[in-house]
């Protein structure tokens, strides 16, 4: 059974995967370059791809759950619980991983991000929960966008930066 948004979920899966092995070229980069490969890239890699899995999971889920004749409003409320608990995760995790990788508290840019980040988690907490609106496609796309285009974001901001780094021979 064919829910509703899945074209676009499964347009949005694809994007997704193509960003996670875009993400992982940074550490053949820094390698080819003649740099070993520090904590931080290790960290870097990990994160992006870590993002890039979730919303490929997050575009495929609704079509799975479809597939045991759920009705469209179970579908749609237990894929926004669990990426809700994916997205808050992520999201609670970071801070601790990325001290643990640099020693150094993250840039602003990054805080403002996992913040807009936490507020998708709670537009898919609200999608689960039906209020104010039906669980439907929308909400349910729209954030799982959102991710993805943060995370992009997020990976054009710690590359330019990676890329300053002096390269160590």
């Amino acid at each position: 059974m064919e829910i509703p948004g899945s074209t676009y979920l499964y347009a949005l899966a694809t994007v997704s995967i193509t960003f996670v092995g875009f993400s992982a070229l940074l550490m053949m980069f820094r390698q080819t370059m003649g740099s070993g490969i520090t904590k931080y890239d290790s960290f870097f890699t990990l994160s992006f791809v870590q993002t890039g899995f979730i919303v490929t999971a997050g575009s495929m889920l609704p079509q799975l759950l479809a597939l045991f004749e759920w009705s469209h409003n179970t579908v749609w409320r237990v894929s926004s619980t669990i990426m809700a608990i994916m997205v808050l995760s992520f999201v609670v995790t970071f801070p601790v991983r990325r001290r643990a990788a640099t020693g150094a508290r993250a840039p602003l840019y990054v805080d403002v991000l996992l913040a807009i980040q936490a507020l998708i988690a709670m537009s898919l907490i609200s999608d689960a929960i039906g209020k104010p609106f039906e669980p439907g496609a929308a909400l349910y796309a729209s954030a799982m966008a959102s991710f993805l285009l943060t995370s992009g974001i997020a990976y054009l901001m710690a590359l330019s930066v990676t890329l300053r780094e002096p390269i160590r021979r």
